[in-house]
Parts: structure tokens; C-alpha cells; sequence
């Protein structure tokens, strides 16, 4: 009898915690709510014990609520503090909602201004997906690139990024040996294209790839490598 009582104690908090959920982020209709109406996200390791499987229900609830908020204030005052905490609680209670990493890689650094929150979640999603997702490791590089200036961390990420599945492999491909170019490693860069061009079965990406590779081998000759 222990465990039915157990299960609704806890489905109760649960519902009790959404319903607090729903009455804290009012819905937005042309204003924004009050900055004050998001302080009471609470950290998702204390959430969890209270999820009982529906961390994945809660997180996309979340979702919701954050893509409403994130519209609010960019129709209002642009204040974007809560963004962070609330992408951050997302893909840690759902840790494969991709969505939220793309969002984090466009959103966060200009929205809220924070680039190193952007890095660390779009990190977080790396040791997630690995090579299985192309847009990650992509949004994570350009992260690098506009905002540290750091040509041979963007050059590995779109490497990356080109070894995922998908059509796009052929132009991450290019992009990862122009910045391996920009950062003086143009064996590293040829070294991509030729891995590259011999794992991918698509015959349209290794036409891509093969006429990048004559590029640039043409560079590295005018450059006297």
C-alpha cells in the first residue's frame, strides 16, 4: 500500500510544481512580465527528485514557457536575465532536446550578452550527441569564432560538425579548412577534407569535398608549403 500512496504524494508535488509554474510565468501579450516574475526557477538537481520520469515533459513545458518569455522581451524591454537559467534547467533535465542548444548558440550570447553560458551548454551538448548532431559542435564554432576569436577551436568544432550525418558535410568541411588556413594549420585543413572525402558515401558532398581539396592544394602551392 506504501508504494500508490508514495506515487501520488509525489505526482502531487509535481503537479504542484508546474501549477506554480504556470502562475509565475503569466502569459505575455504584447509586454513583457516582470523580471522579478522568473525568480523562482528552481535549480533542476533539486527539481529532479520530484520529476518521477517526467523530466522530459517538465523540460518541454519549460520550452514553452521560454519561447513565449524570449518574445516578450523582444517586443519589450529586452531584458533577457532569465534566458540562461532557463536553458540551462531545459537541457540538463532533458539533456537530447536539441532545439534548446541551437537556441543557446543563437540566442544566448547576444541576447543575454553571455557567450560563456552559450559555450558551456553547447559544451554540455558535445559530450551529449558527439558526431550525431550537426548543429551543436556548428553553433558551438561560430561561438569561438565571433565571440574569442579562436580560429583553431571554431576549425575543430566545424570539423566536427562535418562528420555528422547529413548533406552539409561537404560546405563544414570548407569551413573547417578556412579556419584551420586562418590559424597557419593548412595540413590540418587538408588533412579534414581528405578524411572527409573518403567516409562520406555521398557522391555529391565528395564532388564538394574533391574540388575544395584542388583548392586547396593550389593554395599550399602558391604558398610555397
Amino acid at each position: 500500500m506504501k508504494k500508490p500512496v508514495t506515487l501520488i504524494i509525489i505526482t502531487i508535488a509535481l503537479l504542484a510544481c508546474i501549477t506554480l509554474t504556470k502562475n509565475r510565468l503569466t502569459a505575455i501579450r504584447g509586454s513583457a512580465p516582470p523580471l522579478e516574475s522568473m525568480a523562482y526557477l528552481p535549480g533542476s538537481e533539486r527539481v529532479k527528485p520530484f520529476m518521477l520520469g517526467f523530466n522530459t515533459t517538465y523540460a518541454h513545458y519549460l520550452w514553452i514557457r521560454t519561447v513565449i518569455y524570449s518574445g516578450g522581451q523582444f517586443m519589450g524591454d529586452r531584458q533577457f536575465d532569465w534566458l540562461v537559467e532557463m536553458i540551462d534547467m531545459i537541457t540538463r533535465l532533458h539533456p537530447h532536446f536539441n532545439e534548446a542548444y541551437e537556441f543557446a548558440g543563437l540566442m544566448i550570447p547576444g541576447m543575454s550578452n553571455n557567450p560563456g553560458a552559450a559555450k558551456v551548454i553547447l559544451e554540455r551538448g558535445m559530450n551529449v550527441f558527439g558526431k550525431s548532431k550537426w548543429n551543436v559542435p556548428f553553433y558551438l564554432a561560430m561561438v569561438y569564432h565571433r565571440y574569442y576569436q579562436d580560429p583553431d577551436r571554431a576549425a575543430e568544432n566545424f570539423a566536427i560538425a562535418a562528420q555528422a550525418p547529413g548533406n552539409h558535410q561537404g560546405r563544414l568541411a570548407s569551413l573547417a579548412a578556412t579556419f584551420y588556413n586562418n590559424a597557419g594549420r593548412d595540413t590540418e585543413a587538408l588533412d579534414i577534407l581528405l578524411f572527409l572525402y573518403e567516409t562520406s558515401e555521398n557522391p555529391e558532398v565528395k564532388r564538394h569535398i574533391e574540388e575544395r581539396i584542388e583548392r586547396h592544394l593550389e593554395e599550399m602551392a602558391g604558398d610555397g608549403v
